[in-house]
């Protein structure tokens, strides 16, 4: 399946990147890089892995580490995953928004 990055999906991983650096070493920047591409790579292979969010059914939540998770969802018809956007774990779940949902993927 084809793995599309949204524009906020890109924005969110940098905003990641950024606070790393900002506030961690480069180790840090590497392990959630590498861990991130596993977890794209295991969408990749099986994209039902990761269990479905409770407020939006068609949207996956994979979680990167203790700190961030990636919402996706998945076009079986067209062999396409939607990668929507990043989120800090730590946030309120409420604000989270996603601009590419489409109910009938």
């Amino acid at each position: 399946m084809e793995i599309i990055w949204s524009a906020k999906a890109r924005i969110t991983f940098f905003v990641v990147l950024d606070y790393l650096e900002k506030n961690w070493n480069k180790t840090e920047i590497i392990q959630f890089n590498r861990k991130t591409e596993l977890v794209i790579q295991a969408i990749k292979k099986n994209p039902g892995i990761f269990a479905s969010s409770s407020k939006h059914k068609h949207i996956r939540r994979a979680i990167i580490d203790k700190n961030n998770s990636l919402y996706y969802q998945v076009d079986k018809k067209n062999g396409k995953i939607f990668l929507l956007t990043f989120f800090d774990n730590r946030q309120n779940p409420e604000s989270l928004q996603f601009d590419h949902i489409s109910e009938g993927l």
